[in-house]
């Protein structure tokens, strides 16, 4: 059974993509969703919740930028370009470091949601490497 992203998070993340210009992003994203099934691992349905929240972080952030700038101010399409490319990876690096909680969140959320079993992949390896 494939996983179909809900209205809501679709529409929001179009609705996004549109305004910020940021269509790559976009696409990697729902990819990332769309592709997770009834038996998607633990480590699938953690990706694909790092790769929304990265994308959360990223509007975030661009909406920062964008109140902080003058209206009267022209920044080239080449500052913006590279702008956008700055803010991606920065989100990327804050989710890595920080996102862990919203991540095990939304990775519970969607295994619920879906009955992917996650219970074995949660198991710790000893140091001799078994379980």
């Amino acid at each position: 059974m494939s996983i179909s992203i809900s209205g809501n998070l679709d529409n929001y993340m179009m609705t996004r993509a549109g305004e910020a210009g940021s269509s790559a992003r976009y696409d990697k994203t729902r990819s990332k969703l769309s592709g997770l099934s009834s038996s998607s691992s633990k480590e699938e349905l953690e990706k694909a919740a790092e790769t929304f929240e990265s994308y959360f972080v990223e509007q975030f952030l661009k909406e920062t930028v964008k109140s902080i700038k003058s209206e009267d101010s022209s920044i080239s399409q080449y500052t913006d370009l590279y702008m956008d490319s700055v803010l991606g990876d920065i989100s990327d690096t804050i989710v890595k470091r920080y996102g862990g909680r919203f991540t095990d969140s939304m990775v519970e959320q969607m295994a619920r949601n879906y009955h992917i079993d996650i219970s074995g992949d949660s198991e710790e390896k000893g140091s001799d490497g078994e379980q």
